[in-house]
This record gives structure tokens, sequence and C-alpha cells, in this order.
């Protein structure tokens, strides 16, 4: 692997030369106050501003019941089938028309990523695959798992409202099986700034 060398390992203070590259990219930047709390963002990726979504939120999310075909899959696995609810802190990043919301809850976990348009329209999606822990009769399954978003900005930035829809593809055996079961499910999503 190649040596990269850092300010660490030249020799230098980090402190100023950091100062310095925040204001520099703060000037460049900017962020506009409309004198009502209302800050939109913009950083050269869209004709205008774009809405603020920044920031940190409580997400609740009621999650329905899995509907799956041809039929329900073996039980046990790691899946919830039955109807739930969540709630948990997240935090959304911006960088123009780009967001990605984090749970605050599980940090090694990537990031939702999506983009937000110039209503206020935000899109977020998901995808992973992975292998059950747990078997379903004796049975080993591999599911691939995606979730796709779309939340409303309330006009004042402080809450986002919208749906969600999931996806989980099970295979048996092995992760390039082919797909055994399909089973879906939808959520409706409210999310209440609580900082940022």
């Amino acid at each position: 692997m190649p040596h990269v060398s850092t300010p660490r390992t030249v020799g230098w203070s980090t402190r100023p030369f950091a100062m310095v590259l925040l204001l520099a990219f703060a000037a460049a930047c900017g962020s506009k106050d409309d004198g009502g709390g209302t800050s939109s963002i913009d950083l050269g990726t869209g004709p205008g501003e774009f809405p603020k979504v920044q920031g940190y939120f409580t997400r609740n999310e009621s999650v329905a019941a899995l509907s799956c075909t041809p039929t329900d899959p073996p039980s046990g696995g790691d899946i919830a089938t039955a109807s739930y609810q969540l709630s948990e802190p997240t935090g959304f990043t911006q960088s123009g028309s780009k967001v990605s919301i984090v749970l605050l809850n599980y940090p090694n976990n990537t990031p939702d990523t999506g983009t937000v348009d110039m209503s206020g329209k935000v899109t977020l999606g998901f995808q992973f695959s992975r292998k059950e822990t747990a078997l379903r009769q004796g049975r080993q399954f591999y599911v691939d798992v995606s979730g796709s978003f779309v939340l409303n900005r309330a006009p004042d930035g402080n809450s986002l409202s919208g749906t969600g829809s999931y996806t989980n593809a099970l295979r048996e055996g092995s992760a390039t099986a082919p797909v055994s079961f399909t089973c879906t499910r939808s959520s409706t999503i409210s999310m209440t700034r609580t900082g940022g």
C-alpha cells in the first residue's frame, strides 16, 4: 500500500489549515436566511437554492405487515412479519440537492441516500444483501433488502411526511440462488425537527 503523507506526518498543524478551509468553503458556498428562519443551501448542484432538510429529526414510522408471493416463506428467519411502530432519532446531511439520512442509534449502518428537489420533495433509498442469522425451519436463506421513501417537506422546514416501501427477496441456500419468496410492505412516515 503506498504511503500517503498527512499534515501530521509532515509536521504542520491542522487547526489553522482547517479554519482557512472552513472559511473559504463558507464564503464560496454561502447560506441565506430570509430573516424568518427559513434557510436554503445551494452548493452549485442545481438551478437555484434547494430547500433545507439538513438537521436532526425524530422519525415515526408505522410499518405494515409483510405480504409475500408466491406464498409465505417458512417460519423463522430475521425479518419481522407483523406490523410495527418505529420511533428513532435521525440526522439529515445535505449538499445542494444530494441528501442522506443517518440512523443515530446505528451509526455504523450505511446511510440512506437520495435527493431533494426544488419543491422540497425528498426521495431516498437503500439496498443491501445479507445471510439470515436465524434458520427457517432448518433451512438457510439469504435476503436482498431494498427500501425507498418519498417525503414532503413542510413549508417551514420543521417536518417531513410521506410513505415508504420495502422489498425482501429471499434466496434459499445461496446468495446467488433464484429468488424463492418476495415479501413487500409499506409504511407511513412523519418526521419532526429536533435540531439543526
